[in-house]
């Protein structure tokens, strides 16, 4: 063998071999086609009752922030699902939070989806409306007391600038009480 063609050679396997390391070891953006890819993977796994092979397809896709918030609620409304099928209703409500913040709006289809998970959805719904009242009658009630000392410091100040203690008629003012008896 020639020992220039080896090197040669040698050089080209380690860069092709560090190349292969470092892409593997990067960070991979997930596009719409690999999460279409995954949602159906989580589909069927999910109807199999692989929950957790579910959930690892599913939640890369769901966190990607770069997908669509039509997407990534689609991954959400599964990853319920899945939660609810594992009977772990605190990661269920977590991702119905999660639904919910990219589609505030979003309503279940009771002929499509799971009971519980339409009532899961239903009560987050609820403690959003109870959340959203609170902070508006905290709001009113700031407002109402911000008002309230702003007029109250209003009628002190004209007060003092109509007239201090002169009661207006022309009157002498009161002469201080007598003395007390020795």
């Amino acid at each position: 063998m020639r020992r220039i063609g080896l090197l040669p050679a040698l050089g080209w396997l380690i860069m092709g071999g560090a190349l292969l390391l470092g892409s593997a070891s990067g960070v991979q953006a997930q596009t719409p086609t690999s999460c279409d890819t995954s949602f159906a993977q989580a589909q069927e796994a999910y109807y199999a009752a692989e929950f957790e092979a579910a959930v690892a397809r599913l939640r890369p896709c769901a966190q990607e922030r770069t997908l669509p918030d039509s997407v990534r609620a689609r991954m959400y409304r599964l990853l319920g699902f899945v939660y609810l099928g594992q009977n772990d209703e605190t990661a269920a409500r977590r991702a119905v939070e999660s639904l919910l913040d990219l589609q505030p709006e979003y309503a279940p289809d009771p002929a499509q989806d799971r009971p519980d998970f339409v009532a899961l959805v239903e009560q987050a719904k609820k403690r959003r409306r109870a959340r959203a009242e609170a902070q508006e009658d905290e709001n009113r009630r700031w407002l109402r007391w911000t008002l309230g000392a702003a007029a109250a410091a209003l009628g002190t100040a004209a007060v003092l600038l109509i007239g201090g203690g002169d009661s207006g008629d022309g009157s002498e003012p009161l002469s201080p009480p007598p003395p007390p008896p020795e």
